[in-house]
This record gives structure tokens, C-alpha cells and sequence, in this order.
């Protein structure tokens, strides 16, 4: 019996927003995992942010905004990394998953082009992208890849806005309807995140 292929996509979804949804719609659609896994970070170590929303907040909005996509069944939220120890490292969950799922499931991962440029940084990074398949979505003017490893996603879709981008939004009393699923926009008003 084949595994699951199973993409895993890191992130701290400060908030999670519409260019996140759209990269994991367009993984779906591309045939490269039967699920995907929006993997919510409590904190990257190699980021620091003052206005980094509660755990459960980020992730209940992760989780809504999964289940309003195209794909509800298929691309799903995952707290796992809340219950690890801190500070996160990519490694150390994907240990934890291979210990869990190893026998029905094999990962891969999903990262943004600015990420790949950190990747030395990481927590045994030569181990993760000699086992791990890596799929790199194009940002910021990053639109290729350092190393061979890392398959380039050139046709993914690229919104101009990012996490912070919404955040000033709010705090500026600006919409944020074009760049956030409405379920998200809904729970950011209702519980005053990142507002005056």
C-alpha cells in the first residue's frame, strides 16, 4: 500500500492571509500531495515579532481558513508544533511526524523563496533537504533556487501583501477584506487583534 503524500507548510500565519491560501490551493492542484498541512509555528527562532497573536488565535484562524477553501479536505491545520519543545525547529517536527505517521505518510515541504535564502541557518538543514523533497514558491523577487534540491515553483501564484502588510492595515483602521478569507477577517474583528 502506497503512503499518503503528505506537504507540510510552516508558518507563524500572523495572520494567515489570502496569498497563503492561494500557495496551498495551487500545491493541491499541482498533484504534489494527496494533503496538505498548514503547520502553524508558536515562534521561529530565526524571527523575532512583539506582535505575534496567541497560539490558539493564529491557529483557529489557520483552521478556518482551511476549511473555507477550495479543498477543505485536503488542505487541514495542525497545532503539533504547540506541543513540542520550543523554540521550533523544522527537524524536530518532522522527527515527531516520521515517529507518529512514518509508515502511512512521507513528507515534503513547502517554503517561501526568502526562506530557502536562510536555509543554512536551520536546525541540521544538509539532513532535511537531502530527505525531505522541498517546493519553493517564488517571493519577493526571489525567483530561483540555490540549490539543485529545491523544486522551483515558478507558476505559483504571488500576491503583493504579506502578514505584516495586514497587520498595518489594521492598526492604520484600513480594510483588510482583499487580502484576508472573510472567516479571518470575522475572527480578527471579533476578538480586536492587532487593532487600536
Amino acid at each position: 500500500m502506497s503512503k499518503q503524500r503528505v506537504a507540510l507548510y510552516f508558518g507563524s500565519f500572523n495572520p494567515i492571509h489570502n496569498g497563503h491560501i492561494a500557495i496551498a490551493e495551487y500545491v493541491v492542484e499541482q498533484g504534489l500531495c494527496d494533503l496538505l498541512v498548514m503547520i502553524v509555528s508558536p515562534q521561529n527562532p530565526l524571527k523575532q515579532s512583539a506582535d505575534l497573536a496567541a497560539d490558539l488565535a493564529r491557529f483557529e484562524m489557520v483552521e478556518a481558513a482551511c476549511a473555507a477553501s477550495k479543498y477543505p479536505e485536503r488542505i487541514v491545520a495542525s497545532a503539533i508544533e504547540f506541543i513540542l519543545p520550543r523554540p521550533s525547529y523544522t527537524i524536530d517536527t518532522l522527527r515527531a511526524l516520521e515517529k507518529e505517521q512514518g509508515e502511512n505518510m512521507e513528507f515534503s515541504i513547502i517554503m517561501g523563496g526568502d526562506l530557502a535564502q536562510q536555509l543554512p541557518r536551520w536546525k541540521e538543514w544538509r539532513t532535511i533537504l537531502e530527505n525531505y523533497p522541498i517546493y519553493m514558491y517564488p517571493r519577493e523577487g526571489i525567483t530561483s533556487t540555490p540549490y539543485p534540491e529545491i523544486q522551483m515553483m515558478a507558476q505559483a501564484p504571488q500576491l503583493d501583501f504579506s502578514s505584516t502588510d495586514v497587520r498595518n492595515r489594521l492598526l492604520n483602521g484600513e480594510s483588510i477584506s482583499e487580502m484576508v478569507p472573510r472567516c479571518v477577517e470575522e475572527y480578527i474583528r471579533k476578538n480586536k487583534l492587532w487593532s487600536k
